[in-house]
């Protein structure tokens, strides 16, 4: 994906951008920052799969999110100049970023308005994919969690997700043993399919009816 083509950087002249901007590329298992760093700018998914992870207290590392071409990360300190909440690790080879520094973010914000629309906007759409994905798996046995998880993804990502068990396991905040057990449920199920770091959603509809019966 090129930078012309996310919707957040479209009202930017291209000159602009390209003064405002840089290209980075990473490999698998590059950090592209850490937790507690200063927060340097706005960072732009153009290709690959990033996993934002944050250390709690107790050790233990939970995934808060998988973001993709399009996507933003690093933007929760650009405007009270707090650190980096957590870590953002990458999980694809090649794996390209847009970094936007705070100073031109802001400069963006003051001398093109509808960039600063753009952003609330983005910021809109991110805040209520959370609060969904919340919302749809609190409370819930893990293999329903593992359910609604593996279907947002399947919608953002295809049928094809390149997660191990470890990286769901992170995303929910339970061993990796309990994953394995649920995803062995939705395979007896026919419902998907699970090799070593992948995961084939053969039914993303019943993947959604099964969170229910879980439930029940």
């Amino acid at each position: 994906m090129s930078p012309e083509q996310i919707p957040l950087l479209q009202d930017i002249p291209l000159d602009a951008l390209e003064t405002w901007s840089l290209t980075r590329s990473y490999r698998s298992g590059n950090t592209i920052f850490h937790q507690g760093e200063t927060t340097s700018g706005l960072w732009i998914v153009l290709e690959g799969q990033i996993a934002v992870e944050r250390l709690g207290p107790d050790g233990y590392i939970f995934a808060t999110g998988i973001w993709l071409p399009g996507d933003i990360i690093g933007i929760a300190g650009l405007w009270d100049d707090s650190p980096y909440p957590a870590t953002a690790r990458c999980m694809t080879t090649p794996t390209e970023v847009l970094w936007m520094s705070r100073e031109h973010v802001m400069a963006a914000q003051r001398e093109i308005p509808a960039f600063g629309i753009a952003l609330c906007k983005t910021l809109a759409q991110r805040l209520r994919l959370v609060q969904e994905s919340a919302a749809d798996t609190r409370g819930r046995p893990v293999v329903a969690q593992v359910a609604g998880i593996l279907a947002i993804l399947a919608e953002r990502m295809g049928s094809v997700i390149n997660l191990t068990h470890e990286e769901l396991a992170r995303m929910l905040g339970v061993q990796r043993e309990t994953i394995t057990r649920s995803l062995h449920t939705l395979v007896k199920e026919n419902i998907i399919s699970s090799g070593h770091g992948t995961v084939h959603v053969h039914d993303i509809d019943r993947l959604k009816e099964w969170m229910t019966k879980a439930v029940n």
